[in-house]
């Protein structure tokens, strides 16, 4: 009797995780990151044209997806294709870091 209320207590509070990230509000937070990520990627790779409109595309689509979590519409995406967006979120800020990382150093001199 006690592991079925520790199952039903469980999927509760997974239920109230999941709810949690797939939120309008979370992923508007998530894409707003974002989009100050690629404005300060932006800056790192002035010369890049290639990535420059790399990054200008990202801050585009982002500023659309903040627009419509806005939206109530948004609302009535299905959770899965939410959590699909969430997680692709979180991989494209993944990414963009990295991409920041990987940008030699400007000057040969050690700071």
């Amino acid at each position: 009797m006690f592991g079925w209320l520790k199952r039903i207590a469980e999927e509760i509070r997974d239920r109230i995780r999941y709810s949690r990230k797939i939120s309008p509000e979370s992923i508007r937070l998530l894409a707003v990151e974002l989009q100050e990520l690629a404005g300060i990627a932006e800056l790192v790779h002035p010369d890049v044209p290639d990535r420059t409109a790399r990054i200008q595309r990202i801050r585009s689509e982002v500023r659309q997806l903040i627009e419509l979590t806005e939206r109530l519409e948004f609302r009535r995406l299905s959770a899965q294709r939410r959590l699909e967006l969430h997680s692709s979120l979180v991989r494209s800020r993944a990414q963009l870091l990295d991409s920041m990382q990987s940008v030699p150093s400007p000057t040969d001199r050690i700071q």
